[in-house]
């Protein structure tokens, strides 16, 4: 027992070294991220999407320090991960491995939404400049919202079934709403065009 865990000690060592120079590396980069992100008017492109953060203690801070934290738990996983391969713990070393895919996937996923909304945003200003309804510029807002929702949502392997038969459903009433809007409003136009095509056959 004792060989044994003599054997284990270099390797719970190099596990622990691995986790502080990971940490280190972790902080110093996030600080570098956060700094460059603030500079290139990172904080000031979310405020414009309306994405506010909290002030003050016990905030996260602004958008460019989130990221900076973001890179943090990203190095501190693949860090975990190393260090578990190390001390041999295979099975737990591919749970973690899972976890930092998922993780990747939401990050990205959210990233996605985060465009949408800059694309909707975006759409109804350039709607709205052009002197259109209020109602036409809510429907590109949602529609752009709904759509960065599901690729979101796709991207993150959240019940991909559903959300793919949910914006079909969505996309297939909408189709059937217009439809029926359009031959209900569009009746009478429709049958004054076809007796006037009508007429034209019957005097050629």
């Amino acid at each position: 027992m004792l060989d044994q865990i003599l054997g284990a000690l270099p390797n719970l060592f190099g596990a622990a070294l691995i986790l502080g120079i990971a940490y280190v590396i972790s902080r110093m980069v996030a600080g570098l991220v956060s700094n460059v992100l603030n500079a290139a008017g990172f904080d000031r492109l979310l405020e414009r999407l309306g994405l506010k953060f909290k002030r003050g203690e016990g905030s996260i801070g602004s958008g460019s320090e989130l990221i900076g934290h973001l890179v943090v738990v990203a190095v501190m996983l693949f860090a975990a991960l190393e260090a578990l391969r190390l001390l041999a713990f295979e099975q737990l070393a591919v749970l973690v491995s899972s976890f930092v895919v998922f993780f990747f996937n939401v990050l990205l996923g959210i990233v996605i939404f985060g465009l949408g909304i800059y694309l909707a945003n975006l759409a109804s200003r350039a709607i709205q400049s052009s002197g259109q309804s209020g109602l036409l510029v809510t429907v590109a807002r949602v529609s752009i919202l709904v759509l960065a929702g599901a690729m979101a949502l796709r991207q993150m392997n959240v019940a991909e079934d559903i959300i793919n038969l949910a914006f079909g459903l969505v996309l297939g009433a909408a189709a059937v709403a217009a439809a029926i809007a359009f031959g209900m409003g569009g009746r009478d136009l429709a049958r004054q065009e076809l007796e006037r095509w009508n007429d034209e056959m019957k005097n050629k």
